[in-house]
């Protein structure tokens, strides 16, 4: 019989960090002194045994300073099984039109990164991909969990077994049926004191990874790192939307002008085109320009209201 934990509401003296934010989840599942976590959660989502999971390596332990103080870095947890099985897990909050084509490219990097020029093929391990999304990644589907691997089209076997992806969706948590894996969903989707406590009294198995939370969580450094890794995302998801509207506006005006003369709806598609293209130079062009956030934000939202003027005055 499982013996449920007890948590009593107010003996939190602090709030805990949310581990759906990236810099929490490496803090917490990226720390040797917390593997046992991380191998009860790689169960619960990939369903090895016992003995696959016997020896777990973490290949990147620190949170550097160069991740710190990049803010496009990715925040994963890298990790290797005795087997030579190559794993990362990587959570992820913001939808980006182009993530899928994204988590293949790393997923394949994990294949190729494994042999130099004197390796051999018969050498490479299976590559894992373990996603976790606070958005539905996978439309096509209900499920939370969802597993890719290459399947001939109409038999469904597979190639091989050396590339697999797996998405997990907070979004669907309620449709989770593997009571085991909706333990670990819902605690680090949990932001409340409230959501905490339940998972610990349900989850038991979870109680270890909520103590190693508290600790993290009553670091000074560490919520300093958290704050710092919050208003990075902030500014750079600003500059992504201001770059966007910029891009949207010329694309708007360049492709209203071709409208008049090669028909208004081809020349709409055109220009909104033309400004996803423009939006995403226009960033790239912002970042690399050594210039502070706040002036970079100046600067889009001057050339933004300069097109706007230029729309009236034509209209």
């Amino acid at each position: 019989m499982t013996t449920k934990t007890t948590l009593t509401p107010g003996t939190m003296p602090i709030s805990l960090l949310p581990p759906k934010v990236d810099i929490v989840f490496k803090m917490l599942f990226g720390d040797e002194r917390n593997i046992d976590d991380l191998k009860k959660f790689l169960s619960a989502v990939l369903h090895l045994g016992t003995g696959e999971l016997a020896e777990v390596f973490l290949t990147d332990t620190h949170l550097k300073q160069e991740y710190l103080e990049d803010k496009l870095g990715v925040l994963d947890v890298k990790a290797k099984l005795a087997n030579g099985k190559v794993l990362d897990i990587e959570m992820q909050v913001r939808s980006v039109p182009e993530m899928r084509h994204r988590i293949t490219y790393y997923n394949a990097a994990m294949i190729t990164g494994q042999i130099g020029e004197s390796g051999k093929y018969i050498d490479i391990k299976p590559a894992i991909s373990i996603i976790i999304t606070n958005y539905p990644l996978i439309t096509e589907s209900k499920k939370c969990h969802t597993r890719f691997r290459t399947l001939e089209v109409d038999e469904h076997f597979p190639f091989n077994d050396l590339q697999e992806i797996n998405i997990l969706d907070l979004t669907k948590i309620a449709l989770e049926t593997d009571d085991k894996l909706l333990g670990w969903l819902k605690f680090i989707s949990s932001e409340t004191e409230e959501d905490f406590m339940a998972v610990a009294a349900n989850y038991p198995e979870i109680s270890n990874a909520l103590n190693s939370l508290k600790v993290i969580s009553a670091d000074a450094i560490n919520r300093e790192r958290y704050e710092n890794r919050l208003k990075a995302q902030r500014d750079i998801w600003s500059i992504e939307d201001a770059a966007k509207v910029k891009g949207h506006a010329e694309g708007h005006a360049e492709g209203h002008a071709e409208g008049h003369a090669e028909g208004h709806a081809e020349g709409h598609a055109e220009g909104h085109a033309e400004g996803e293209a423009n939006a995403l130079q226009n960033f790239l062009q912002l970042l690399n320009s050594g210039l502070s956030v706040e002036e970079i934000k100046a600067k889009l939202v001057q050339t933004n209201q300069n097109i706007t003027t230029k729309q009236v005055s034509k209209s």
